[in-house]
């Protein structure tokens, strides 16, 4: 059972781990301090674990380690998501390019003529290139603009980069 003294000496942290804020879990430290305690407790003034609670921390305080927790998990879901996605080849690591890309850029080049999102994007990352944006050749930049296929679009950017 927790009470103040106990709590005094060997409590971590407390907050809320439903969306109704019904439940807190505390984290305390074991006697000796070498393992960490999880306890659940309900939230209720009338229980005597939660007004031991309220000696250490306020209410208020744990709405605010709430929110914090609830954003770092999110940060980190969403950090291992990007960590897998980028793994599994699912979206591109633009710091590490590995050889998986290459036939997939030429397929999307060469194979999926038709499809104009990607000429349009083909388009804008060109212009991204500081050589093609800042070059003074208008002719070539139009070309690349107004470029009905990727080949045609990439030829010009090339010849433009080249001069």
């Amino acid at each position: 059972m927790l009470t103040k003294e106990y709590l005094k000496d060997h409590y971590i942290d407390a907050y809320f781990i439903d969306e109704e804020r019904k439940n807190i879990e505390i984290l305390t430290t074991s006697e000796d301090s070498k393992k960490v305690i999880p306890t659940i407790i309900p939230f209720d003034e009338n229980n005597d674990m939660f007004q031991s609670l309220k000696t250490v921390v306020t209410v208020d305080d744990l709405h605010e380690r709430t929110y914090v927790k609830k954003k770092e998990e999110k940060k980190l879901f969403d950090e291992m998501v990007l960590r897998i996605a980028k793994k599994d080849g699912m979206i591109l690591d633009e710091q590490k390019l590995d050889t998986k890309f290459f036939p997939t850029l030429v397929k999307a080049i060469f194979e999926e003529v038709e499809n104009e999102d990607h000429l349009f994007a083909l388009k804008l990352a060109l212009f991204e290139v500081e050589q093609i944006r800042n070059s003074d050749n208008a002719e070539l930049k139009a070309d690349i603009r107004k470029g009905k296929t990727k080949v045609e679009v990439l030829l010009n950017a090339l010849k433009l980069i080249s001069e």
